[in-house]
């Protein structure tokens, strides 16, 4: 009998492939689909399951913005819920795992790069925007978001 009930782990980075190249990247050509930062000691990724298939991934990096005036800030890049799960609460259940890890971590801020289209998802999870947009090439419209989790 399926388990129906998502769960939130972290993986290896190349469990977040599959999901970045059909989601993020199909512009990709090169069968790349990692991140210089896949491996850095500080990042992790997360990845939320449906029975026993992952449906979410997103990368978590210790990196500093500066248009921040605080220490201990993490930057989530790459994350993604494959099309037939959206609307299903995997991206926020992967969000707030990620959220409990990093407080865990002691860490003040969590900022991304959001793509247009991802704007809502973040309001709804309590994240912030930066004034003005920006473009990211072969990608789109960008807006930095970000959310204090030390408050």
């Amino acid at each position: 009998m399926p388990n129906n009930e998502l769960h939130t782990q972290i993986i290896p980075s190349d469990l977040t492939y599959k999901i970045r190249k059909e989601v993020l990247w199909p512009h990709i050509k090169n069968g790349i689909y990692s991140l210089d930062i896949d491996s850095h000691k500080h990042t992790f990724h997360l990845g939320t399951f449906l029975n026993e298939k992952i449906v979410s991934v997103g990368t978590f990096v210790k990196q500093e913005n500066n248009n921040f005036n605080c220490k201990e800030q993490y930057r989530l890049r790459a994350m993604a819920t494959d099309g037939k799960y959206r609307k299903k609460n995997a991206a926020k259940t992967l969000f707030l795992k990620a959220i409990e890890i990093l407080k865990n971590k002691n860490t003040n801020l969590l900022w991304c790069d959001a793509r247009i289209g991802a704007i809502k998802f973040y309001q709804s999870v309590n994240m912030k925007s930066l004034k003005g947009t920006y473009n990211i090439p072969h990608i789109g419209e960008h807006k930095t978001m970000y959310i204090y989790l030390n408050s």
